[in-house]
C-alpha cells in the first residue's frame, strides 16, 4: 500500500501543478511530511488519507490501490468493455502489455463519448508517458519497450487529432521544437495539437533541427512565439545556447521564447537560468501567456 499510495499522491500533486509546499499548506501539515509521504517513509492515518483524496478529487480506494481489483474484474468480464467506461489503469495495463488493439478501442470509446481531447491527452496519453519514462529512468523498463509505447502514443494522438479543429485566423505562427539532441518530443507535440485545436497557427518542427535551420525558419515565418521543450537535464545547455543564438540574431525583434519540460522540475527560476522569456508547466499556462503577448 505504501508504494502505491506514495506514487499516486506524487503524480496527483504534479497533475494539479502543486508544489510540495502548496500541498502541505492545503492539508495543514509540514512540507517535510508531504515529502515523506511521497517517498514512502511515512504513511498518514485514515483521516488524513481522506483529506488527501478530497484535495485531489479522487477516491480513498484509488489512493490505496484498491481499484486494481475493479480493473481486473473489468478485463475478465466478457463484454464488459462494451458497456462500461474504461479507467486509466486499464489503458496503462494494455500499453504495458503491448495490446495496441485494446488501447485503440479505449480511445475510440472515449472519443465516441465526447470526452474532450484535452482530457484524453492529459489523463491518459501524457500520464502514461510520464509513468513509462519514470520506469525507464529507474531501470525498470527496457528502452525498446519505452520506445514501443511512445510509438503507440503517437498513433493515438493522430487518432485524437482527427477531430475537427478550429480554423486558425491567419495570425503569425508559433514555432514548437526541442533544442540540440533532445529527442523526447511527444509531450511538446501534444501541446501543439491542443494549441491548434484552440485556433492557434502552430508550426511543429519537432526534434534534431540544426540551429541555422531554426534561425532560417524564424526569418521566413516570423513567429510571434517559440516554444521549447527539454525533458533530459543534460540538454538544458543546448537550450541555453539556442536561446542565446536566437537573441543575438534577432535582437529586439526576437519572438517571445517560452520554455518547459521535465528537465526543469528541480530548478528555481527557469527563465533566468535559460534566458527564456517565460517558463510554463502546463498547456493552460502557455495559453494564458500567449494571450498576453
Amino acid at each position: 500500500m505504501s508504494k502505491e499510495f506514495s506514487s499516486r499522491i506524487k503524480d496527483l500533486r504534479k497533475k494539479y501543478g502543486m508544489t510540495q509546499k502548496d500541498a502541505a499548506a492545503a492539508l495543514g501539515i509540514g512540507q517535510t511530511t508531504i515529502a515523506n509521504y511521497e517517498n514512502g517513509t511515512r504513511v498518514p492515518d485514515l483521516s488524513k488519507v481522506s483529506e488527501i483524496a478530497d484535495l485531489y478529487k479522487v477516491s480513498v480506494d484509488y489512493l490505496l490501490g484498491r481499484d486494481d481489483q475493479l480493473v481486473k474484474k473489468e478485463v475478465e468480464s466478457k463484454g464488459a468493455e462494451d458497456t462500461k467506461d474504461y479507467p486509466y489503469e486499464l489503458y496503462m495495463k494494455s500499453l504495458m502489455e503491448g495490446d495496441k488493439k485494446m488501447v485503440r478501442k479505449i480511445l475510440l470509446h472515449l472519443l465516441k463519448k465526447g470526452v474532450p481531447s484535452k482530457v484524453i491527452y492529459h489523463d491518459y496519453i501524457e500520464r502514461s508517458l510520464k509513468e513509462t519514462g519514470e520506469l525507464w529512468e529507474k531501470g525498470e523498463m527496457p528502452i525498446w519497450k519505452e520506445h514501443f509505447i511512445a510509438e503507440i502514443s503517437l498513433e493515438n494522438m493522430a487518432l485524437v487529432k482527427r477531430r475537427k479543429f478550429q480554423e486558425g485566423d491567419g495570425e503569425r505562427p508559433i514555432l514548437l521544437l526541442t533544442p540540440g539532441a533532445e529527442q523526447h518530443h511527444i509531450g511538446l507535440k501534444m501541446v501543439g495539437d491542443l494549441l491548434e485545436s484552440n485556433g492557434h497557427n502552430v508550426m511543429y518542427l519537432g526534434n534534431m533541427i540544426p540551429t541555422d535551420n531554426i534561425v532560417q525558419a524564424i526569418k521566413d515565418k516570423k513567429p510571434y512565439a517559440i516554444i521549447l521543450s527539454v525533458t533530459m537535464p543534460y540538454h538544458i545547455d543546448s537550450a541555453k545556447l539556442l536561446i542565446d543564438v536566437i537573441k543575438q540574431k534577432f535582437g529586439t525583434k526576437t519572438p517571445t521564447i517560452i520554455i518547459g519540460g521535465r528537465a526543469f522540475l528541480n530548478i528555481g527560476n527557469v527563465a533566468t537560468e535559460t534566458g527564456a522569456d517565460l517558463y510554463c508547466q502546463t498547456v493552460e499556462e502557455v495559453e494564458k501567456n500567449l494571450k498576453r503577448i
